[in-house]
């Protein structure tokens, strides 16, 4: 390992500053976007895992609730007592279901504050530059076609795009995460234009009961 470090060291050394320079800005580069990574990946993993979570409860349900339909219709036509048991049973599973996904829902940020909520929080720094914000259409948590009913509880996505230092922008990341309220990383991308500025592409959501648009 000594010799080859040695190598390593004589070979560098036999560069031009200007190499010198470019290797030096590039590994500098790289630990900055490993570092960032390292902030924000375990953030993109729990919001896909909530993503999924909500629409495993949220199918189980509306099949749930396809059933009931489906059983209330045999009653009306023929009554019986083991029908009715079962019908029971499965009210009371969409109930659960419901009050779950419903307890999930009031610690999120309300679809209608999410983009004034990230420009407040970059308004508290003065070194990072707003490019855009971007409110995204809203997105149903199941959709249509593998339900076969409108989806109760929808995704609200925000687009964000701006510019500053490495660490304006992990000042900003840290802010965001110490939030009180609740909502989800979706994106995230990071790209050094003229070091030490970079721009960052980050994309985040919150869930909501309606299909509405929050202007942005």
């Amino acid at each position: 390992m000594k010799s080859g470090w040695q190598n390593f060291e004589s070979r560098f050394s036999a560069l031009s500053q200007r190499e010198k320079g470019l290797i030096t800005l590039c590994g500098s580069v790289l630990i900055v976007m490993m570092l960032l990574l390292g902030l924000i990946e375990p953030a993109l993993k729990q919001g896909q895992a909530r993503q999924l979570q909500m629409q495993t409860l949220t199918s189980s349900n509306q099949q749930l609730q396809g059933e009931i339909m489906a059983l209330q219709a045999q009653l009306a036509k023929n009554p019986d007592q083991e029908l009715d048991v079962e019908l029971s049973q499965l009210t009371l599973q969409s109930q659960e279901i419901s009050e779950l996904l419903a307890a999930k829902m009031t610690s999120m940020v309300a679809a209608s504050e999410m983009p004034n909520l990230l420009e407040s929080v970059l308004k508290q720094g003065q070194q990072l530059k707003l490019v855009s914000l971007e409110s995204l259409p809203a997105e149903p948590i199941v959709r249509a076609k593998e339900s076969g009913s409108e989806s109760e509880y929808y995704i609200h996505p925000v687009r964000m795009e701006l510019t500053g230092s490495y660490f304006a922008i992990r000042d900003y990341l840290q802010a965001l995460e110490a939030l009180p309220v609740k909502y989800y990383w979706r994106h995230f991308h990071y790209r050094v234009e003229s070091y030490p500025q970079a721009r960052v592409i980050l994309e985040v959501y919150t869930l909501g009961s309606r299909e509405e648009f929050i202007g942005g």
